[in-house]
């Protein structure tokens, strides 16, 4: 079990970037070690950095790290616009999911568009394979949650034609909302490794 938890901070990267230790980090409770029965609150130890890569710039922001009393572990407070393990930033691999899915635009005509503009976009064809990957892989637990929430999927087995439909029901939902909702519910992340 990932020693994670995810917070939806309602600011962008910049925001996130700009304030640094200065944000407003939550108290959290309840120690996520299965392991564990602690149910207090769990104390500050410090704070790590980690780059986030949009599509127009990099940042290194602070992530606040916290502690059990109980078991000795420390958990992590992730800003729900990362996603673990990932240096891209959810809003950037949705952008470039939706332009290759749903416009059928190549990342040759979205680099082409994005350096125009700022100079900057370097997420490969294996990138996107590796993320329509990681989607279908989870496609059993993502209909599942999905299906909680009332949308409902055309039964189809052809994993091809999976990322559409889920790219468009999500684009109706708030992102970074579905992230955490998803997060707290299945503890972990969408795009983990099944």
């Amino acid at each position: 079990m990932k020693m994670v938890r995810m917070h939806h901070f309602q600011i962008t990267v910049q925001e996130y970037y700009c304030r640094g230790k200065q944000n407003l980090f939550p108290d959290l409770y309840k120690c996520p070690n299965p392991c564990c029965r602690f149910e207090g609150r769990l104390r500050r130890h410090g704070f790590y950095t980690r780059n986030v890569l949009t599509l127009d710039a990099t940042f290194i922001i602070v992530i606040q790290r916290y502690y059990c009393p109980v078991c000795k572990k420390t958990v992590s407070l992730l800003p729900t616009f990362v996603v673990p393990h990932f240096q891209y930033s959810l809003t950037c691999i949705f952008f470039a999911l939706y332009q290759v899915v749903i416009k059928h635009l190549t990342l040759d005509h979205i680099a082409s568009c994005i350096n125009q503009r700022s100079g900057r976009f370097e997420l490969s064809h294996q990138h996107m394979s590796f993320y329509c990957r990681r989607l279908d892989n989870n496609r059993p637990l993502i209909v599942g949650f999905l299906g909680s929430k009332g949308v409902v999927f055309a039964c189809s087995n052809d994993s091809g034609l999976w990322p559409q439909p889920f790219i468009q029901e999500t684009c109706k939902l708030n992102l970074e909302s579905f992230s955490l909702s998803y997060f707290n519910l299945q503890a972990r992340h969408f795009l983990s490794k099944a």
